[in-house]
């Protein structure tokens, strides 16, 4: 018996493209939620709302600057409120 010589199939995925207005309108928005006296995780619920179908490490590098949340919380953050998201009803979510 042969052995098989066949590479197995790329299993990386293409990132989609990061929107960047897209992004600037959701820290600018995290930002205004803290001058009002809103929590960081005000700010970061509010940022994924409006980006969260864009890539997980444009969503991280938003919650850092629009939420001031330090490098190594911001992954926390992401998946706390990721899973809070998506176990949103659909109508609440938009």
């Amino acid at each position: 018996m042969a052995k098989s010589t066949k590479k197995p199939a790329s299993t990386k995925t293409e990132e989609p493209a990061v929107n960047k207005d897209q992004i600037a309108k959701a820290v600018s928005a995290g930002t205004a939620l803290l001058k009002q006296g809103g929590s960081k995780a005000d700010a970061a619920r509010a940022i994924f709302a409006l980006i969260h179908d864009q890539p997980r490490d444009a969503v991280i590098e938003a919650f850092i600057k629009g939420a001031t949340i330090t490098p190594k919380g911001a992954p926390t953050y992401y998946y706390n409120v990721s899973r809070k998201f998506k176990r949103q009803p659909a109508a609440a979510a938009n």
